[in-house]
This record gives C-alpha cells, structure tokens and sequence, in this order.
C-alpha cells in the first residue's frame, strides 16, 4: 500500500513530465528512487514493555557492577592475607628492613613477619578499577531508575559514598 504523500508525488511527476520539464528516463529515475524509499520500512515503534525489559535488563547489570566493586577488594584482602601465611587478623610484630622490632606497646604477641611479607597493599589499579565499576554502576542505576535493581543500586552506591566521606573526616 502506497502513502498518501508518495501518490501526489509520483502525479507531480508525472505532471511534469507531460509538460516537458522533465525527461522520460529522468521521470523513471526519479520514480524508481521514490520507490525504493517506501520500500524501506521504518522501525516499528518502541513500545512499554520493550523499555520496561530494557530498563530491567540495565538495572541487572548496574547491580552486577555493583557488587563486583564491593566483592573485589574483599577478595584481594582475603587473598593476600592466604598467600602470606599470615591471618588478616592475627597480631603482628613488624621488623625493619634493618632488624629493628616493632612491638605493641602492651606487651601483647605478635607473629613475626618482615615488613615485605606482611599483608598485600591494594596496588593503585584496583582502586581505579572499583571507582570506575561504582561509577558505571550509578551511571545506569540512574538512567534505569524505575527498575528495583537499579534502585537498590543506586541507593547502596549512594550509602557507600556517604560511609566512605565519613570514615575519611574521622580518620
């Protein structure tokens, strides 16, 4: 079925080509190219379901992002106190590069470890990585915001910001 607009023009077309101001392999062109324009179908519209799917499918994977910013630190903690021997949470007596002993002024125990051997710093990489995970994550929470994935998200990402400031004016 042919649009209202494309009938009035292929008549002008023709129209034109009956008063001479246009020849018949230019009026054949001309047709040819209108046709071709119709023939290519618009994509159908969006519907609600369709965003309501989208929005759904974001809010999954800001949550995942999410989660992986909070997840990945714990692991390399967890990860470095395994491969030292040494517990996370065991008392520790550190030692100088130059033998020196450092000790709790209590007197309690602590396992002696160098200062080399004691638990693994975050190297400055993983601290890009988290914050560019968190922001990602926010990002589409926000942009998916009727989604309950994306809620909680953003929400969470917004109560770890606020914990992390206040940890950073206490300390």
């Amino acid at each position: 079925m042919e649009d209202l607009s494309n009938v009035s023009s292929e008549e002008e077309l023709l129209q034109l080509r009956n008063e001479g101001k246009i020849s018949e392999d230019e009026y054949e062109e001309l047709r040819g190219a209108m046709q071709k324009s119709t023939e290519i179908e618009a994509r159908p519209p969006v519907t609600e379901e369709d965003e309501k799917k989208s929005k759904r499918k974001l809010g999954k994977i800001a949550f995942c992002l999410m989660l992986a910013g909070i997840v990945l630190p714990a692991v390399w903690f967890f990860w470095g106190s395994l491969s030292t021997g040494v517990p996370a949470t065991a008392p520790r007596m550190i030692v100088g590069p130059n033998g020196e002993k450092f000790t709790d002024p209590t007197g309690e125990k602590f396992a002696e470890v160098t200062v080399g051997e004691t638990r693994r710093g975050s190297p400055p990489w993983l601290a890009v990585l988290i914050l560019i995970l968190e922001i990602a994550a926010f990002a589409m929470g926000v942009v998916a915001w009727p989604d309950a994935f994306a809620k909680a998200t953003v929400v969470t990402i917004s109560f770890v910001i606020v914990l992390a400031f206040l940890l950073v004016i206490a300390f």
